[in-house]
């Protein structure tokens, strides 16, 4: 018998700021899945739950957005973790900690010497690698699916298998093959997994794409341009492959940290599906390095793709106001708009503050479902994956939508192993 103790630090009924901590109750130690953080409206971190950095055998870190590793350098002031992570997720993470730094540095607790400290007590981990851990645990790393790098992380604890997602998508992308839940195993004790779309399921990738190509070449055709503000690791370069996948043959300009985002993934070709394909996307784009070139792109028909994805800053915010204006240009957002975002204001209101102004749009604006999530359909394969006696934590989604999702599953297949526990909840599992 294996008393498993699993505390939610962040991620209970709420989407982002994602950090789990479990150790076996007779252990002095444990483990930490990710530590993230949120945003709020001012741009001010919402950090998880604090767990000392001395009561964490190991931290495994599932991808490099920061509501899954914003948080991390916090610990690594004292007594630091090693920190598993695939090699391509550790070099981006720390292009996003710089990042968070820029904008919300001066209430951040933790400064560039944290940061490099999290480097230096890495391990470096890819898919289908067994890890020991220490002598009675054992990690095994599976591709994810989510993004360039991301990973799902089983861990055997003196017998005990305990699972934890991150995010993840089972299906295919242009970008990156589907999660590979062929080497997850059924007999899985505890599943901690995201539950983000628990009550959509996403419309089919060809019918969105095509879709999406008919509106960009609509808008250059009668003389517009197109801006599409993107998410920097992930969507950046799936938006770019399906240009250059559907023979797009407009000028495609891409800005901001997307472009330092994109070379470094091109080292790592491994973890994409289609890796000569990327190269040719991101070849034929046109990278702006200089203010001049930015200020010169809005004269002709162009295609801008440019972070932020919710229009909270960086070079997308810039193109916005300059196209904005003009009837004939379209903004295409591909990702979701979280509440309390010009971009969630621009889809709801057809404007938004931004930089104290408000931004009245008269382009055309579009929303297309890129999501590298698991839709409603993928969560509810998933949890039957596994062995009816397994239990299901079901973390990174709103509470009121997890709760209806479970009632649809006790309803359609007679599930009644999967819960939604709270923040600072702490639930033991004594497993045989």
């Amino acid at each position: 018998m294996v008393d498993l103790l699993v505390k939610i630090l962040g991620g209970g009924g709420e989407v982002g700021r994602m950090a789990i901590f479990t150790k076996d109750v007779n252990s002095d130690r444990g483990f930490l899945f990710d530590y993230g953080v949120n945003f709020d409206e001012n741009d001010r971190p919402v950090m998880p739950s604090h767990v000392r950095p001395r009561d964490i055998t190991a931290v495994f870190l599932s991808h490099s957005h920061l509501d899954h590793c914003g948080a991390l350098p916090s610990l690594y002031v004292s007594s630091p973790p090693p920190i598993y992570a695939t090699p391509l997720t550790l070099e981006l993470a720390d292009v996003m900690f710089k990042d968070a730094m820029k904008l919300s540095g001066y209430y951040l607790p933790y400064e560039d010497e944290e940061i490099k400290a999290v480097l230096d007590h890495a391990i470096p981990v890819t898919y289908g690698e067994d890890v020991d851990v220490s002598k009675d645990t054992k990690a095994t790393i599976i591709n994810a699916g989510h993004v360039p790098g991301s990973m799902l992380t089983l861990l055997e604890v003196n017998g005990t298998r305990i699972l934890f997602t991150g995010d993840f998508n089972l299906s295919p992308s242009n970008l990156l093959r589907g999660a590979d839940i062929n080497n997850v195993p059924r007999d899985v004790d505890v599943v901690v997994m995201e539950g983000t779309y628990v009550a959509n399921t996403h419309p089919p990738r060809e019918e969105v794409e095509r879709e999406f190509i008919r509106v960009i070449k609509e808008t250059i055709e009668g003389g517009g341009s197109v801006l599409i503000p993107v998410l920097t690791i992930g969507r950046a370069q799936e938006i770019l492959i399906t240009l250059y996948k559907n023979g797009i043959d407009y000028p495609v300009i891409i800005d901001g940290l997307a472009r330092v985002v994109n070379q470094i993934v091109a080292k790592y070709p491994h973890y994409l599906a289609n890796p000569e394909l990327y190269i040719k996307a991101v070849e034929n784009s046109l990278e702006v390095t200089t203010d001049y070139q930015r200020r010169s792109l809005t004269k002709e028909p162009v295609i801008i793709v440019s972070p932020a994805g919710m229009l909270k800053g960086g070079a997308a915010v810039y193109y916005l106001k300059k196209l904005g204006r003009d009837r004939r240009n379209a903004v295409i957002l591909p990702s979701y708009q979280a509440p309390d975002t010009p971009g969630f204001e621009l889809l709801t209101r057809g404007r938004a503050f931004i930089d104290k102004a408000e931004i009245v749009l008269e382009a055309k604006l579009y929303w297309f479902d890129f999501s590298s999530h698991s839709g409603r359909a993928e969560l509810e394969a998933f949890i039957n994956h596994f062995n009816p006696d397994t239990q299901v934590l079901l973390v990174h989604t709103d509470a009121i939508k997890a709760l209806q999702f479970l009632e649809r599953l006790k309803v359609k297949y007679g599930i009644d192993n999967v819960h939604v526990p709270t923040n600072e909840e702490s639930i033991l599992f004594s497993i045989k």
